[in-house]
């Protein structure tokens, strides 16, 4: 979304306008990496007393528009803080993020005015719609750089293997080697292996077998000491997670800090939140019935 040159039957405060005299409304806006998601933090720079007047009424709020031509995303954030911020998660994002901000009445409002009016409106008092934008910042573009990530495949650090022991009827998991492997019981592993066709259901899975697999070997590698965590160094598996973990979510496997990690969030956040999907999936299956 491209902010444009338009004509207002009131005053409007912007760079494109001499509705105000001397009053500025911008946002600067501070992207940063959360993981694999994008928090983008906003501080609001008005300098209109009015406008701020109506803010802390909580007849206007400070709003941001943000857009993502090439996935189709699009999303209002409205706020009366000068300072906020709004986490968009990786799946909504690519290519460019436009983000426009505005002051927006959230209310009708009914003669309004400001001292610092153009002298062709001074005396003059207007009123003013809810959905009526009252300020327009500059808009920001943010480009989304996709990297990827070893991790995102699972066939380069995971593997599904049957178990060989036919007498265990439990999911298994073996990290000594390269790769993890979940070991399924003989009827699960071919279940899993005529399910993994759909890749519409692939976060069920990857919650059914990765994430408790990533969980176990997460909290395992928690429990011992440094230099028994860097005795797998030389396999795949924890060089992709270590790297994964130091530049996603600034986390050292190798420090002692790491006895402190969450290893139920990390897990699912290292595969970006498939629990997350899988649930909305089988809502979408089931038609959304409460019953």
């Amino acid at each position: 979304m491209e902010i444009k040159y338009r004509l207002y039957p009131y005053p409007v405060l912007s760079t494109y306008s001499d509705d105000y005299q001397s009053g500025k409304f911008n946002a600067v806006i501070e992207p940063r990496k959360e993981g694999y998601h994008l928090r983008v933090d906003f501080t609001a720079e008005l300098t209109n007393d009015a406008l701020k007047k109506l803010i802390r009424s909580g007849q206007a709020k400070y709003v941001y528009h943000m857009e993502c031509a090439q996935t189709g995303f699009r999303k209002v954030f409205q706020t009366g803080e000068v300072i906020a911020s709004e986490l968009l998660s990786d799946k909504n994002l690519n290519g460019t993020l436009q983000i426009c901000s505005f002051i927006v009445a959230v209310e009708d409002i009914q003669g309004y005015s400001s001292e610092d009016f153009h002298e062709d409106y001074r005396g003059i008092s207007f009123d003013i719609e809810a959905g009526c934008i009252m300020a327009s910042g500059k808009m920001v573009a943010v480009h989304i750089s996709k990297d990827v990530d070893e991790l995102e495949h699972m066939p380069s650090i995971f593997s599904i293997a049957r178990n060989a022991d036919d007498t265990c009827k439990h999911m298994m998991v073996d990290y000594s080697g390269r790769k993890i492997v979940i070991k399924l019981p003989m009827d699960d592993y071919y279940s899993y292996k005529q399910l993994s066709k759909t890749p519409q259901i692939q976060a069920v899975l990857n919650s059914l077998t990765i994430v408790p697999a990533l969980i176990y070997v997460l909290g395992e590698l928690k429990r011992v000491s440094v230099s028994e965590r860097e005795e797998n160094a030389e396999n795949l598996w924890y060089r992709v997670l270590a790297k994964t973990l130091a530049t996603k979510f600034d986390c050292d496997i190798s420090s002692e800090e790491f006895e402190e990690q969450d290893v139920m969030r990390l897990a699912q956040s290292l595969i970006n939140e498939p629990v997350s999907d899988a649930f909305k999936m089988l809502a979408g299956f089931s038609g959304g019935d409460d019953e």
